[in-house]
């Protein structure tokens, strides 16, 4: 009988330490960013969420972004863009 070696091909865990964001009073009239990974349907799910947060929060606008690569970060300068431009932000996925 012949023997084979078995292998785990998981990393160590390790801990990261962050602050959330300080939560904002309220959202009326505030500017909703939502960031879609364009898998199936999020964009769906995502615009029925802003929507029915726009109405029910008064929120003044809901803007979308898209993220190019669905298994990668957001890349830094749409990061960036989504914090200097947004008062809240959805991130979601579909499938």
């Amino acid at each position: 009988m012949g023997t084979y070696v078995m292998l785990k091909p998981t990393a160590a865990g390790r801990i990261l330490r962050a602050s959330l964001a300080p939560g904002l009073d309220t959202l009326q009239g505030k500017t909703l960013g939502i960031l879609s990974n364009q898998k199936v349907n999020a964009d769906a799910v995502l615009e029925a969420i802003g929507t029915a947060i726009q109405q029910k929060f008064n929120i003044a606008r809901v803007i979308k972004r898209t993220k190019r690569i669905q298994s990668q970060p957001a890349p830094r300068d749409l990061m960036d863009d989504l914090v200097s431009s947004f008062d809240a932000i959805i991130h979601g996925v579909g499938d």
